[in-house]
């Protein structure tokens, strides 16, 4: 009876805590991820809704098998929730399952936020338009590939999933010409750099003789060339400038063969700040010194909480007086026995034998030293 009891309690907590609407109003963050939440927010009716964003993608309809091709979207929406987040898939299909892009054979090379997902969360402008990019590698068999943008996001205080699909953008994947330029298949250009970090990124191509780098800040209208030496085979060594704080430095690579040269699209490369880079020692060392300067309050707290000694008590005037008043002991030393005297009172003088004493207890003749002479 006891356990049915506490399972009905766990069971109605449960009911209580759970929250009234299965949306994230926060966000999830960028992840790969299909469509669907666990077909519970984006497939119930009675908590999702039509979005009235315009969803529209202006990239090329052909691409070549195995070689880099950029998508651009561009999305207007004029109703956002107040936290302002959309949250954008980049799909294959619109199945539930399978969606990724990578699921088709595409391999996203980067995304928008400088990583390799195919959903990012972004934060909607004032004027509420959003430009994104992202640059995948086609597959490597050929046929007619879709590619669609999916979108999510709140709107006002119901709590509702707002929903919005573009039209599938049909992509000719034709086979790659021979000797193609172009970057190879299981590259990814690098997300981050660490604050300050001048060591120069290595990129990975395929069919290439030669490449030519331009750079500028996110947000310039003047690209810079960049200096490239080549490393080891299919490797290209490119010098791009440090960046500072949360600036974002975007790059194009151009691959060449005398045949052919390739423009590749813009990549993008962020910024983070330095890991924390420690050892055993030191941290065994920080912890000894946090350990004496523990000590070291204990011990002046005790000195600050003990006590203060009166007056009177640290006054030894009348202990010094008392103990002068007392009569001083004479110690009188015992007189020591002459033992010189003691043994010339014992000898015997004789007239009949002058500057001669006998001692009778030796019984033998000694010189007398009042005498002044020998015998």
């Amino acid at each position: 009876m006891r356990g049915r009891i506490l399972a009905l309690a766990t069971i109605t907590l449960m009911l209580i805590a759970t929250q009234g609407t299965v949306a994230n109003p926060g966000g999830e963050g960028d992840g790969n991820r299909d469509f669907v939440c666990g077909g519970s927010c984006h497939g119930d009716p009675s908590l999702s809704a039509p979005s009235t964003a315009t969803i529209s993608i202006t990239s090329g309809n052909t691409a070549f098998t195995g070689t880099a091709y950029q998508l651009d979207t561009t999305i207007e929406i004029d109703l956002i929730s107040h936290s302002r987040i959309l949250g954008v898939f980049l799909l294959s299909s619109t199945n539930g399952n399978g969606d990724n892009p990578e699921d088709h054979g595409w391999n996203i090379i980067q995304d928008p936020s400088g990583t390799t997902v195919n959903y990012v969360e972004v934060i909607v402008p004032t004027n509420g338009v959003v430009s994104l990019t992202w640059v995948l590698t086609a597959p490597e068999q050929v046929g007619d590939g879709d590619l669609i943008v999916a979108i999510h996001h709140g709107a006002g205080y119901e709590g509702l999933a707002y929903l919005g699909v573009s039209e599938p953008h049909s992509i000719s994947i034709d086979p790659v010409p021979a000797n193609l330029p172009g970057f190879a298949l299981d590259w990814s250009a690098p997300n981050y750099r660490v604050t300050g970090d001048t060591s120069p990124v290595s990129v990975l191509t395929q069919n290439t003789t030669e490449i030519s780098v331009e750079w500028k800040l996110e947000g310039e209208s003047i690209s810079h060339p960049a200096t490239v030496e080549a490393g080891m085979e299919d490797e290209w060594l490119v010098h791009l400038p440090a960046t500072m704080g949360d600036g974002r430095i975007v790059y194009r690579v151009t691959t060449s063969n005398g045949e052919f040269d390739v423009v590749q699209p813009w990549l993008t490369m962020g910024t983070i700040p330095p890991e924390f880079d420690g050892s055993l020692m030191g941290a065994r060392a920080q912890g000894f010194a946090g350990a004496f300067m523990i000590i070291a309050l204990m011990v002046s707290l005790q000195g600050l909480l003990q006590p203060a000694r009166r007056k009177h008590e640290l006054d030894q005037t009348e202990e010094v007086e008392a103990a002068e008043e007392k009569p001083v002991e004479t110690v009188v030393e015992e007189s020591t026995v002459d033992e010189d005297a003691a043994y010339r009172a014992r000898l015997l003088k004789y007239d009949e034998h002058p500057g001669l004493l006998w001692d009778p207890v030796d019984e033998e003749w000694v010189n007398d030293p009042d005498y002044g002479g020998d015998e």
